[in-house]
């Protein structure tokens, strides 16, 4: 489970209960509700990047968060973007009970999850106190999936996924059109499939490579192919099979059996299946 590890010393604000939270790879979002007292105040940070939401607030603008302790200016934003190691301090300047939402992110998981290098849009400054509706929005119904009994935990990772994706402005990369797999992701699945063709290769590993969600990774790869990357690895080993009936050095039972197949006969239905011929007929046919 991902861990942020913030660190934080406050005074004058009370927590009501322990907080309400989920996780995924890289993530994590947790909903407090607090009582601050007038001139409570806090100091933060942590080794992980993080968004502030205020959700809900008795007092409108009552929570300013600085870059600096003594800063007294007052902003009226609900967002906080915090990238890692930057120190923050929060205050309120009259009694006030607050419901926010911190979403903890690694960086370079997501960089990886997306697919992008680390430079390509992410922020390196920090940017206090802003709003942006859309990302509200999103935070709104995240907080619901961490207070509530939830969805799916697709359905939460793909709300964290999109608020940061909102925020980072990133764009879609050139190669993913309609749902697809970019060049360079569909290369590496292909040849991984290829080169594990004769053994169990698992979808959330395929999808681990690549930094995708397997549900996603599924779809996007039968988008990219017009095969399921089950059926890739099929026709992948079945052309193994071509490979050593070309050789004449191996009985059909024993490829069927180096090829991870049941038995001969087996083998014998998923060539027929792929290559529209049994084994015998087609090596018959490359002989004459």
């Amino acid at each position: 489970m991902f861990h942020p590890n913030m660190q934080s010393i406050v005074e004058g604000f009370s927590p009501s209960g322990l907080p309400s939270w989920r996780s995924w790879d890289g993530m994590l979002a947790d909903v407090w509700e607090v009582t601050g007292a007038s001139g409570a105040h806090g100091e933060y940070v942590s080794p992980h990047a993080r968004l502030f939401v205020v959700l809900d607030e008795t007092m409108p603008q009552s929570i300013q968060l600085t870059l600096d302790s003594q800063d007294a200016a007052v902003t009226t934003g609900r967002l906080s973007y915090i990238p890692p190691g930057v120190r923050t301090w929060s205050s309120v300047h009259e009694n006030v009970r607050i419901r926010h939402l911190d979403l903890h992110i690694d960086l370079q998981q997501f960089s990886t999850r997306l697919g992008l290098p680390l430079d390509s849009g992410i922020p390196v400054t920090p940017r206090l106190m802003f709003d942006n509706d859309r990302i509200l929005g999103l935070a709104h119904l995240l907080a619901g999936e961490c207070t509530g009994p939830g969805l799916h935990n697709l359905y939460g990772e793909s709300l964290a996924t999109a608020i940061f994706v909102e925020l980072f402005q990133l764009a879609r990369p050139k190669g993913d059109i309609r749902g697809q797999l970019s060049p360079r992701r569909l290369r590496v699945v292909t040849q991984y499939l290829d080169e594990h063709c004769l053994t169990t290769v698992r979808l959330p590993d395929l999808a681990a490579l690549v930094g995708l969600s397997p549900s996603y990774f599924n779809s996007a790869f039968k988008a990219s192919t017009g095969v399921t990357p089950h059926q890739w690895q099929v026709q992948a080993r079945v052309e193994w099979v071509k490979a050593r009936l070309r050789e004449q050095a191996s009985s059909l039972s024993e490829i069927a059996s180096a090829a991870g197949f049941a038995d001969q006969a087996h083998m014998t239905r998923v060539f027929k299946q792929y290559a529209g011929l049994t084994p015998a007929a087609w090596l018959r046919g490359t002989q004459l």
